[in-house]
């Protein structure tokens, strides 16, 4: 494996997630201590009720890498996003689920997609790689909704994309400073309004397929959240209509 290329932030959105945190943070930590000094971890708690702002606050007493982000009361995970992803220092930012359901070590993935020239690297459970290294370990209902979700997005804003969901996705960190500042849901349907304004701004992005297990305990409820993103989504495409995503001055 060849080391990180450039400094890295890893922002990791969390909302009640003291049962699975604990194993992501530690993973992901160990795997970038092993491979570079320049790095950090910015762990954002949406308000939860848990302890999960004190778990993270004992990891980051023992490594000064790891910082929490944390407010009240709880405003979703596309805040929880962008909050971290702004305030990351880094050259290079990844957004990674707080469920570790797609292991640290699938970023080789993704950081060969922007050696390549990308200026984004999405992680894909919908693409399947050439070589047939990649498993995606799903419920069959999950996966039925998402691909119907995925149907709606490429019909009404993103024809191409196999898969606007998976919480893995990595830029290049003046990409994070030009789309994260103009986006502003803060549902689960934030992935496919920074994906078009990444679009509209005629960012190099690049899907990769990537391992993928799905872990229990999602904050994700299939059948409220999904009516909710579709709003969304019809939300964002009025948006793009009057402007609301161009570029700041």
């Amino acid at each position: 494996m060849t080391p990180i290329p450039q400094s890295i932030s890893v922002v990791i959105p969390a909302y009640n997630e003291e049962k699975r945190l604990a194993s992501t943070l530690s993973s992901v930590f160990q795997y970038l201590d092993a491979r570079s000094d320049n790095f950090e971890i910015v762990v954002v708690d949406d308000g939860s009720h848990d302890s999960t702002p004190d778990l993270v606050e004992t990891f980051a007493k023992q490594y000064p890498q790891v910082r929490l982000i944390s407010y009240a009361p709880n405003k979703g995970k596309g805040f929880a996003v962008r909050t971290g992803m702004l305030s990351a220092t880094k050259d290079l930012v990844l957004m990674n689920d707080a469920d570790g359901a797609t292991n640290i070590a699938e970023i080789e993935r993704l950081l060969n997609a922007l050696e390549q020239g990308a200026q984004i690297a999405i992680g894909s459970r919908a693409k399947k790689s050439d070589d047939g290294s990649t498993s995606v370990k799903a419920h069959l209902h999950r996966k039925y909704i998402g691909n119907t979700f995925n149907l709606i997005v490429q019909s009404l804003l993103l024809p191409g994309f196999a898969d606007t969901q998976c919480g893995f996705k990595l830029f290049t960190r003046d990409v994070v400073q030009d789309i994260f500042a103009v986006s502003h849901l803060n549902g689960f349907a934030f992935d496919v309004e920074i994906l078009y304004i990444a679009r509209l701004r005629r960012y190099k992005t690049q899907e990769i397929p990537i391992n993928w297990t799905n872990i229990t305990g999602s904050k994700v409820n299939v059948f409220v959240d999904s009516p909710r993103m579709l709003v969304d989504v019809i939300g964002i495409a009025i948006g793009a209509w009057t402007g609301r995503y161009r570029k700041l001055k």
